[in-house]
């Protein structure tokens, strides 16, 4: 043996004395990690003309997986309803008329009378499309409107929109 074999045999020798330290660290104390998954799936993520592309591949297992005080959340690529954009509102004869545009088909309307800060709960119309008219919600001064629109799609709803207020006032002549 020459001696650029000995110096290579001793930088080795230490590494093989730690491959099995690293193949027992896997399930050592509380952890265990000798299972493995491999899972495949999708979400379209790009679309072009009458193409779409979505794929994915070597995905942890979907759904929570907890262990004392750890919690991992897997699979595949969140779905979530996209936003309400450019949402308006006008005075139409009678009432109001909402509208909005969103990447989703139909959204769910949320009013509240008098409160403009509201919190969203049922739903006041649902499964409606922009240009959506609330007739009789003008001319009362005692009553003023406030709404909120939320997309509708396969992954439920989206997030708020912006806030839209109808708003009467009486008026008194003056002497």
């Amino acid at each position: 043996m020459n001696k650029r074999s000995r110096i290579l045999l001793w930088a080795l020798l230490p590494l093989l004395w730690l491959l099995p330290a690293l193949a027992l660290a896997q399930s050592g104390g509380p952890y265990d990690l000798s299972w493995s998954s491999i899972d495949g799936g999708g979400h379209t993520f790009s679309a072009g003309g009458t193409f779409e592309l979505g794929g994915a591949i070597g995905q942890a297992d979907a759904g929570a997986m907890n262990g004392g005080s750890f919690a991992l959340d897997g699979g595949f690529w969140p779905c979530a309803a996209e936003a309400v954009a450019a949402a308006g509102i006008a005075a139409s004869s009678g009432g109001i008329t909402l509208t909005w545009s969103a990447g989703e088909p139909t959204a769910n309307i949320y009013r509240a009378a008098d409160d403009p800060y509201f919190t969203p709960g049922a739903a006041y119309a649902g499964g409606v499309s922009s240009g959506w008219p609330d007739a009789g919600a003008t001319g009362d001064p005692a009553h003023n409107y406030t709404y909120i629109i939320r997309a509708q799609g396969d992954c439920g709803e989206s997030a708020n929109s912006q806030r839209l207020g109808e708003f009467d006032f009486a008026l008194t002549p003056g002497s």
